[in-house]
């Protein structure tokens, strides 16, 4: 169908081992909450075991504290959609908060 970009900051990043993900869209438009678990499963897959990875929360995790931002514009993830060829940032909370 179509995909859309997924950018990761900081936490993200790091608990998804990239910081930009193509995530193809089984439907679209697409609830932000269904994207995400999707996001989970694309980052899982053929990611390599990371040495320090009891002290890397998943980014499940991380994401059920993040921000997000479709296009730019802030969204909230019970009423965020996503089409194909919109970019998705994931910003973690920042400096403790």
């Amino acid at each position: 169908m179509g995909a859309v970009t997924v950018r990761l900051y900081a936490a993200a990043a790091e608990a998804a081992g990239t910081h930009q993900l193509s995530v193809e869209l089984s439907s679209s438009p697409m609830a932000l909450q269904q994207l995400l678990t999707e996001l989970n499963e694309t980052a899982s897959v053929g990611r390599a075991p990371v040495a320090d990875a009891g002290r890397v929360p998943s980014l499940e995790r991380v994401c059920a504290q993040s921000s997000f931002l479709i296009n730019g514009t802030r969204a909230p993830v019970s009423r965020g959609q996503v089409t194909i060829g919109d970019v998705v940032d994931v910003l973690p909370p920042f400096a403790g908060g």
